[in-house]
């Protein structure tokens, strides 16, 4: 048994996780929109959804993990990191003062975010052409 299987969530919550983030993102939208900076629940309530969302998303299990799997994940992770940090790289070279504070607030879930795309679509890319050979 690998260490990830050891930690990770069931087969059954990733899409548990998006239903809890996209929710928690309509929310989050909704305070930008009205402007409830003053609602501290609010506010708490969308942080905590998204993150617990895109947790349950990308930290669960495949229904078959095996080490193909296992090493999509891997490299998808880096793949993250690697676009995550530059971004950050690029704005800290070109947003100051209050927006810069924005994109650290959105930079909390930009990692898993980006890493969900990335190994979503390279597992459906690597199902597309299993299937493609049969």
């Amino acid at each position: 048994m690998y260490v990830y299987e050891e930690y990770a969530f069931s087969s059954l919550f990733p899409e548990i996780g998006v239903g809890v983030f996209a929710v928690s993102v309509l929310l989050g939208i909704y305070i930008l929109a009205v402007d409830f900076a003053s609602s501290r629940l609010l506010n708490n309530i969308a942080i905590i959804g998204i993150a617990a969302g895109v947790i349950l998303a990308t930290c669960s299990c495949e229904k078959v993990e095996d080490e193909m799997v296992r090493q999509i994940r891997l490299d998808s992770l880096l793949i993250a990191l690697y676009i995550n940090y530059a971004v950050l790289i690029l704005c800290s070279l070109f947003i100051y003062d209050l927006d810069f504070l924005y994109v650290m607030i959105y930079n909390m879930f930009t990692v898993l975010l980006i890493f969900m795309v990335v190994f979503r679509y390279k597992i459906w890319r690597t199902n597309k052409e299993a299937g493609n050979e049969e």
